[in-house]
């Protein structure tokens, strides 16, 4: 029966050909945003890792509200059950891009560099130390775009700093971070003492949450976020952004679905005779519904095959392009590659099921007396 599937499909070419684009073009926009969405998961999921020992305090305005200072460190240090807490600056790396390239300057205080870091290692350099002012540790991604080593200068906003350590790849929001001294970011960006959040380390032995909700109690005018909160709010956020981008691109291959049902559809029709034929020589129903079925699933195949590799070498080139920027936005993985072959498959046989009930449902006589 394969043979019969192939030389079928290969009647039409022309049409076949359209059909198999029309899936194609589908499951081209599934593995593009499915792999973003791969990206920014692997991402979110390896950023917690690292900072998952760690609560955040900010204001109650929120965390880029404003209204917080170092004075609120002390408050926090004196919690019961806080081992340390030191407070840090984020800012845009570069403010004309709005953030869109996901590059930040983090302010530290230069003794605490290595536990805001921790557990990640350098790939070159050091820490920053105490007494450190216009020295910078940078992430992987920077390192690469601005060409940096050991030595080098990195110029943020309009002020030089030299380059004394560089991080080791991690896959995280840590490739994308420039990590300088906390009074010195304060001073070039003019935050005077404001600092965008408090990082707090519980004590050994003691739960997170609980002193999540016991610093809320002790220190007037902040919030708090426990690792478990913040990883839920991430992931919800997470949630949405994959919802949207691969309803997207489920969308596209719906579309591409419904070529495959016209297309057979109209088969049907031009092989009314071919199918009363077969039925007097002997072929039972459930032989008409695999062939048709059979000729749907090729056409999902071959298409899901050119969706994934012009996908896949979108993505490529796309990365290729973006990793001048030091931004890296797609991530290809086996398990996309496998729901989008699956799905091409699906969709095929789906939107085929129709036309295949159609032309098993025939009589031989009436099949016969068509045209």
């Amino acid at each position: 029966m394969l043979d019969l599937i192939v030389k079928n499909a290969s009647q039409r070419k022309v049409r076949t050909l359209l059909t198999i684009c029309g899936i194609a073009l589908g499951i081209f926009a599934l593995v593009v945003m499915g792999a973003m969405s791969e990206n920014f998961g692997q991402t979110f999921e390896k950023s917690m890792s690292l900072t998952s020992d760690k609560i955040r305090v900010f204001a109650e305005s929120g965390i880029f509200g404003g209204g917080l200072s170092e004075r609120k460190v002390s408050d926090v240090r004196r919690v019961a059950g806080v081992e340390d807490a030191y407070g840090v600056l984020v800012t845009l790396f570069d403010e004309d891009q709005f953030g869109m390239s996901g590059k930040q300057v983090l302010g530290v205080p230069p003794r605490k560099s290595g536990n805001v870091l921790e557990p990640v290692e350098l790939k070159a350099g050091r820490f920053l130390n105490a007494g450190d002012t216009y020295h910078a540790v940078v992430g992987k991604n920077i390192a690469g775009e601005y060409d940096l080593d050991i030595g080098s200068t990195l110029e943020l906003n309009d002020k030089r700093f030299i380059v004394v350590g560089i991080i080791e790849y991690t896959g995280s929001i840590f490739d994308s971070y420039a990590i300088i001294p906390l009074d010195t970011a304060q001073d070039i960006y003019n935050a005077e003492i404001s600092i965008t959040y408090i990082f707090a380390q519980p004590a050994p032995g003691v739960d997170a949450e609980l002193l999540s909700k016991r610093i809320e109690l002790s220190v007037k005018g902040v919030n708090t976020i426990s690792p478990n909160e913040l990883k839920e709010q991430a992931g919800q956020s997470l949630l949405i952004f994959s919802v949207v981008t691969i309803s997207s691109a489920i969308l596209a291959a719906i579309i591409g679905g419904l070529s495959v049902m016209n297309t057979m559809l109209m088969s049907v029709t031009e092989r009314t005779r071919e199918f009363g034929i077969l039925k007097a020589m002997g072929a039972e129903t459930k032989d008409i519904l695999l062939l048709t079925l059979g000729e749907a699933a090729l056409l999902g195949l071959i298409g899901g095959v050119l969706g994934i590799i012009t996908g896949g070498a979108a993505a490529y080139a796309l990365n290729s392009w973006l990793a001048g920027k030091g931004i890296i936005l797609f991530t290809i993985t086996f398990r996309l590659l496998v729901v989008a072959m699956l799905f091409a498959i699906l969709i095929g046989m789906a939107s085929g099921a129709y036309p295949a009930y159609r032309a098993a449902s025939m009589s031989p006589m009436e099949a016969l007396r068509h045209g």
